[in-house]
């Protein structure tokens, strides 16, 4: 039986005051309702790009509540594709530069 492993968060967009921010966010249950926390913040567009792209340049400055929460260099490199090719991994759109 293949047990589906699920990840710790999710790479988000926010718009708010023209700028678009990228957070990471988990989603859970309380009762019937569907709520997500945000769980770690990038900025704003570009310097979040450029932050995520130093983070993958310079892996031994990786931030240590990230990794206390599950995550690791690959999902960095993970969300820094879905920035460039403007898609998640499940095929939605994600564009961050509108």
């Amino acid at each position: 039986m293949k047990v589906k492993k699920t990840e710790p968060g999710y790479l988000a967009k926010q718009k708010a005051k023209g700028k678009t921010y990228l957070f990471i966010k988990k989603t859970y249950r309380e009762g019937k309702k569907v709520r997500s926390k945000s769980l770690y913040s990038f900025g704003s567009m570009p310097e979040a790009l450029e932050r995520l792209y130093w983070l993958r340049d310079h892996p031994d400055c990786f931030p240590k509540d990230l990794e206390k929460k599950g995550f690791t260099l690959a999902h960095i490199y993970k969300w820094v594709l879905a920035i460039e090719i403007r898609q998640k991994e499940n095929g939605s759109p994600f564009d961050v530069f509108k």
